[in-house]
């Protein structure tokens, strides 16, 4: 007798969901990495757009910026050697001061620096190789980084631009020394490009949250370039742009002139304080 087995028809009809499972993560993926590439492309032309207002922003007021920031730290350190006078018992001079100052930054710098090193020794995050970044450094991190990234190694122009953009997020990582985000980017790109199985949901689920997570950094620089004033600035008409020029100008001279002021109101008022030691050491 010939018998014929007939298909399982329960396990006929349970493949059919876990195939549109799948679909719908590779849509799903494939939306997300559009969207990330838009974002890339559009944080690059937001930063050509910036280019020549952030050099028009240096050729106008860079110069009285910088003189305002200069005469402020002179202030600065003219206060607190004004608040060391008025609690000390003998005319201190300007070096002494200038040394009770520097050992004063020294100590608050020195625990800083360990309270970031404690920081820098916790668990760190495991990536999904099994490695740890332990207790590695800043640069070196950023050195491993850079060898995955930089825009020499792109395979095309496109991928130059996208290497490109992700090299400027490294950077203000490495600036801001946010050991967590150069971490991050680091296990994103020692990612292989393509699951070891295409059927894999579970693979195309963890592609699809490391998309989300650089479409969400991407996001946040956008958003910063745009919020910041050559970002402003780069969307007003050139008549708005000489006012914030002209009404900017004015307010940094203002702010100049008050402090110079106050930089003789403090030099006269520490040569009083000095007299008055003098006279009481006397």
């Amino acid at each position: 007798m010939n018998i014929t087995s007939e298909p399982d028809q329960s396990e006929t009809s349970l493949a059919l969901p876990d195939q549109l499972d799948r679909v719908w993560l590779a849509l799903d993926l494939a939306r997300n990495e559009l969207e990330v590439e838009v974002l890339r492309e559009t944080i690059a032309s937001e930063e050509e757009k910036q280019r020549e207002v952030r050099s028009e922003l240096e050729q106008r007021i860079g110069n009285l910026q910088r003189d305002v920031e200069s005469l402020a730290s002179i202030v600065s350190r003219l206060e607190f050697r004004i608040r060391r006078l008025n609690v000390a018992d003998k005319p201190l001079s300007d070096t002494e001061l200038d040394d009770e100052e520097h050992t004063e930054r020294a100590e608050s710098a020195a625990f800083w620096a360990e309270w970031r090193q404690q920081r820098n020794e916790r668990p760190s995050p495991v990536f999904r190789d099994g490695r740890r970044p332990g207790g590695k450094k800043l640069l070196g991190l950023y050195r491993t980084l850079a060898r995955l990234i930089h825009p020499d190694l792109a395979a095309s122009e496109s991928d130059r631009a996208r290497r490109e953009v992700v090299m400027r997020i490294a950077n203000s990582a490495r600036d801001a020394g946010d050991t967590d985000q150069i971490q991050r980017l680091i296990a994103l790109w020692s990612l292989p490009v393509t699951t070891a199985n295409e059927y894999d949901t579970a693979a195309y689920k963890r592609r699809i949250a490391d998309k989300l997570k650089e479409r969400e950094d991407l996001e946040k620089e956008l958003r910063s370039l745009r919020d910041s004033v050559a970002g402003r600035l780069s969307r007003n008409s050139a008549r708005e742009r000489e006012r914030y020029f002209k009404r900017e100008d004015e307010t940094l001279r203002r702010e100049l002139a008050n402090l110079r002021l106050r930089r003789r109101r403090l030099l006269r008022t520490l040569d009083d304080r000095r007299r008055e030691l003098s006279e009481v050491s006397d």
